[in-house]
């Protein structure tokens, strides 16, 4: 499973949707950060308060100052019994030996700290007070995602990839999405023509890394033109840097259904065609329903 990591340092904001990790003793937010150090890319904790992030290694807490940071929905600590790593568990990278090490936190002196899940040491690491702290009783972070996407290749299809409609030369399009200037927006996915777009600030943007929804269960609605215009079990591929969430549609456009995005309250949907970003007044939205 692919998550996304944000580079940053001690003058960087926090980027928006940033995983929460826990806080510190005294009350300061922790966030899920990695790091590398001596070829490990280790888990981090990133306390804004004390402008860094912090790892454990080798009995030490080790002050870091370029980091990454994880960013996304549908994560969630869960407790975690010691040899036992599920399998949708975060792992943000390896020893320089290649052992997988995973995100994890537990409490520790009036802190719920961010810390490293060492399988083959049977616990959790963290760094606190200057030293690496060892802990047998600890959560380790998951993420559970509503809906499934999957990495794309430009001319492949994935299992059970959901369409979204037709090129003007009648070829299949898909539902996908990429990132663009920190947003995570819908993307056409075309793989006869080995092309994906997205649509943003009035101009189509080709991506060669990107991801395609698979699953059952979809379907498209009209779109809801006053009111609220997001219907129940609308599918969204994100936020953008603002924090609102932006969510899938499709529609007609010179004889062919493309999908695009759709913003809450702007009652339209736009689209990438022909170099530009259409906007489209009558639209349906994809959906899926429980």
């Amino acid at each position: 499973m692919e998550h996304h990591w944000i580079h940053s340092t001690p003058d960087s904001p926090i980027p928006p949707f940033a995983v929460l990790g826990g806080y510190d003793a005294d009350g300061s937010s922790i966030y899920v950060g990695r790091a590398f150090h001596e070829g490990d890319n280790l888990p981090a904790k990133v306390v804004p308060n004390k402008r860094c992030a912090y790892v454990s290694w080798g009995g030490r807490e080790i002050t870091k100052t370029h980091y990454e940071i994880l960013v996304g929905e549908d994560y969630r600590f869960i407790s975690c019994p010691i040899d036992t790593i599920p399998q949708n568990a975060v792992r943000a990278g390896n020893t320089v030996d290649g052992e997988p090490l995973y995100v994890g936190r537990g409490m520790w002196e009036g802190s719920e700290t961010v810390g490293k899940i060492h399988p083959t040491h049977h616990c959790l690491y963290i760094p606190f007070g200057g030293d690496e702290q060892r802990l047998e009783s600890y959560e380790v972070l998951i993420r559970e995602p509503s809906h499934v996407w999957v990495p794309g290749t430009l001319h492949h299809v994935p299992p059970n990839a959901v369409v979204a409609g037709h090129d003007t030369n009648k070829s299949t399009i898909y539902v996908g999405r990429a990132y663009h200037e920190g947003e995570n927006l819908p993307a056409k996915f075309v793989p006869d023509a080995g092309s994906v777009y997205v649509s943003h600030d009035g101009h189509d943007i080709f991506k060669d890394e990107f991801e395609v929804l698979v699953g059952d269960g979809y379907s498209w609605v009209g779109g809801v033109h006053s009111g609220n215009n997001i219907p129940i079990g609308a599918v969204s591929t994100g936020h953008t840097r603002n924090g609102e969430k932006v969510y899938v549609g499709r529609g007609y456009h010179h004889g062919s259904l493309t999908p695009g995005k759709v913003h809450p309250g702007e009652y339209r949907l736009y689209i990438a065609y022909g170099g530009k970003e259409v906007k489209i007044k009558d639209y349906e939205m994809l959906v899926k329903r429980n």
